[in-house]
């Protein structure tokens, strides 16, 4: 059986300690869930998840000035993370820049 206090290995039939949004010091298990909901992110923080600027997807909507959150929703889980398309896209460059490298016969470039 693993050590409490987050020493040791934490088998699959034991219970973790969760975070909690208050500091209160409490250790939330599953009895002790009953009556809570999860907390949604809101369309902000899922921005910066995804690595845009703060309200990047609040555009004017439908003669609004503002965004209802569930079009918000929909853009963000429809794009795709820029830190992740930014590697990706050094990582070809960086590929593209040494061609040479990785041809059988250098001097063909």
């Amino acid at each position: 059986m693993a050590e409490r206090g987050g020493k040791g290995f934490l088998g699959q039939d034991e219970l973790s300690a969760t975070l909690s949004t208050h500091n209160d010091q409490f250790l939330h298990t599953e009895d002790s869930m009953n009556g809570l909901t999860v907390r949604r992110l809101t369309p902000l923080e899922c921005e910066r998840l995804q690595g845009f600027p703060d309200g990047w997807t609040d555009i004017p909507w439908k003669g609004k000035k503002h965004t209802p959150d569930s079009p918000r929703y929909k853009a963000l889980g429809n794009s795709m993370a820029v830190p992740v398309m930014r590697w990706i896209g050094e990582g070809i460059q960086l590929v593209e820049d040494n061609k040479g490298l990785f041809q059988e016969n250098p001097s063909e470039q």
